[in-house]
């Protein structure tokens, strides 16, 4: 019995905390879908990987008051970890990093379980594998003919979920 307790004691009582998966992985759909009965063939896509350093120095503490800084619930911290969030190019061209050898190591490996190329073309949907504890910021430019829109999000990271990008004549919107 006392053998039992002491377990006890040292199993429940002196660890601190437990962490517990929600799901391990899974797949993010990323949708397109056009408006108006647009009739669209394709959408070229391209992936760039993003330095956590550039994201917080050239965007988080660009666009956040100093109050919500380190609030991971904040909606722009939320958004990115969920379906993504648009952002425009001044932005894209300060936070992305081409030339950090770990960083494209990093990314093919992803793009390489994802079975999807860096850069190439859709008709619609793309599926990224995720893993539930991976924080891997991208930015992915989806453009037909003129227009283009850059999206930021952890595509690689978090459980099975969706992206969907409506894209009509004047209307672009990630839902």
């Amino acid at each position: 019995m006392k053998r039992f307790t002491l377990i006890f004691i040292f199993t429940f009582l002196l660890t601190p905390k437990i962490y517990s998966q929600r799901c391990g992985g899974g797949i993010l759909t990323f949708n397109i879908y056009t408006l108006n009965g647009e009739d669209v063939k394709e959408f070229d896509y391209e992936i760039f990987p993003v330095s956590k350093e550039l994201l917080k120095k050239n965007y988080y503490d660009k666009l956040t008051i100093k109050k919500y800084k380190d609030c991971p619930e904040y909606s722009l911290f939320k958004d990115i970890q969920k379906s993504g969030s648009i952002i425009g190019k001044v932005f894209v061209n300060q936070i992305i990093d081409n030339n950090d050898p770990k960083l494209n190591a990093e990314l093919q490996k992803l793009l390489d379980t994802s079975a999807i190329s860096q850069k190439g073309t859709i008709k619609s949907t793309m599926l990224f594998s995720t893993r539930e504890n991976q924080s891997f910021p991208i930015v992915l430019k989806i453009s037909n003919g003129d227009r283009e829109v850059y999206i930021l999000g952890n595509y690689f990271g978090n459980c099975d979920r969706e992206a969907s990008l409506v894209w009509g004549d004047k209307v672009l919107k990630l839902e």
